[in-house]
């Protein structure tokens, strides 16, 4: 019984020991923490801003390496360096990845177009040749001119009672013709012809009897234009020859009765060739006569207006004009208008009687 007491009274005592260790030691050391934080408080007072601040985060926050601290930009610098050198790297591959995508259409594009050009050049070349094909192409032959002979008279007396010789009295021109060819594969539709010279034009004809004011010349032909003719000789033997044959027919009709009906006629003739100049050189065809020399109906009375027309209208070009700029055009209803440049001699070149030049 003694010893129950004891023992309680024992345990007893240690238990309030512990709780006393218990409440003093959190006690001692929150007193020992406020201490130390009020003195260190107390030294910020006595030091500047700045350092009261760095004091009291020193005494606070616990030490840490320096050499670490020092590093930690450096490898966020780094860092920061390696990102953006992963962003341009990225970024150029973008840009490249595009360009070289843009090149490739803009190649293939061009490639495209060129081939495309290529076919519509072709295309169009055909189309060309096709339409030139299929069109008339004038031209004139260089082997040109062809030279023909004609006989025109002065003057003719239709008397009966007159012998032949004496009736008559005829000039031999040459005609200068050029061949007008069509190229084309197609036939040339009413082609007329005109003799240009200087400031002007005097329209010419065709050889054919049945066509000679307009042709069609068919594809791959040729047809034959008369330009003018030049007179065969020197006018002036010409004229001799002339006056001569004159004088026998006014010797011939003695007779009153045939002189009473013809004298008027042969002073017609009489008047009209009064010199050499009057032998008209070069000369071209008349609508309603053909070849035929000017004025050939000298016992005609001619009007004021007739004599003031130009020479070229009544067929005659005076010689002077030869030595202007000479044109021979071809018109056509389809065809593209011809237009030669030629020169015209004041005499035939050759014996043949040729006064053109190409």
């Amino acid at each position: 019984m003694h010893r129950y007491p004891y023992g309680v009274t024992t345990i007893l005592i240690l238990s309030a020991s512990f709780v006393v260790l218990c409440y003093f030691i959190p006690s001692t050391e929150h007193s020992f923490a406020i201490n130390n934080t009020s003195n260190s408080l107390s030294s910020l007072v006595k030091q500047g801003p700045t350092k009261k601040v760095t004091s009291a985060l020193n005494a606070i926050v616990p030490s840490i390496n320096a050499t670490r601290l020092r590093e930690i930009p450096n490898n966020i610098a780094a860092s920061v360096e390696k990102i953006k050198n992963i962003v341009n790297t990225t970024a150029n591959d973008i840009r490249n990845s595009i360009r070289k995508t843009i090149n490739d259409i803009g190649n293939t594009l061009s490639s495209i177009g060129i081939a495309l050009a290529v076919i519509g050049s072709i295309v169009a070349a055909a189309i060309v040749i096709l339409v030139l094909m299929r069109r008339p192409r004038l031209g004139l032959d260089k082997h040109s001119p062809l030279v023909k002979t004609i006989g025109l008279v002065a003057y003719l007396i239709d008397d009966a009672r007159i012998p032949l010789n004496l009736r008559t009295f005829e000039i031999i021109y040459k005609i200068n013709t050029v061949l007008v060819q069509n190229k084309g594969w197609k036939a040339a539709k009413n082609c007329k012809g005109i003799l240009n010279i200087g400031n002007e034009e005097v329209k010419v004809y065709w050889s054919a009897f049945d066509e000679r004011d307009s042709m069609t010349i068919n594809a791959h032909s040729l047809e034959y234009l008369d330009l003018f003719a030049i007179v065969d000789g020197e006018p002036s033997e010409i004229f001799n020859n002339l006056s001569d044959n004159i004088s026998k027919l006014k010797n011939y009709i003695a007779d009153t009765s045939l002189r009473e009906s013809l004298n008027a006629n042969i002073e017609a003739i009489s008047t009209r060739y009064k010199s050499a100049q009057d032998i008209p050189r070069i000369i071209t065809q008349s609508a309603n006569y053909g070849w035929s020399i000017p004025r050939e109906r000298y016992y005609l009375p001619m009007s004021k207006a007739e004599t003031s027309r130009p020479v070229m209208v009544n067929g005659n070009i005076p010689i002077e004009m030869v030595k202007q700029i000479t044109r021979v055009i071809v018109t056509s209803e389809n065809a593209r208008r011809l237009q030669e440049y030629i020169t015209i001699l004041d005499k035939p070149a050759d014996i043949r009687g040729t006064a053109i030049r190409l």
